[in-house]
């Protein structure tokens, strides 16, 4: 039972051990990381705003000739030409 308790002892030290031997991260790596990232993300939903717009622009754009036409061809037909 002795032995037991002191191997896991001895593998709870060396755990820990190697968790106080951890490389220490650089803030500018980290920061640069964070960078990368974020800016992918803000290109990505630029990339989807300007989708949505130019569709919202495209389907818009459609109706208000439709409609315009259309209230050009029923003031050609009230005035008889």
């Amino acid at each position: 039972m002795k032995k037991i308790l002191f191997s896991l002892f001895a593998v709870g030290m060396l755990a820990t051990q190697a968790c106080n031997n951890e490389a220490t991260v650089d803030p500018a790596q980290t920061e640069a990381m964070v960078n990368e990232q974020a800016a992918a993300k803000i290109k990505e939903a630029e990339a989807e705003a300007t989708a949505a717009c130019e569709q919202r622009m495209a389907n818009e754009l459609q109706h208000m000739t439709d409609s315009m036409v259309h209230d050009a061809q029923m003031a050609a037909a009230t005035t008889g030409r």
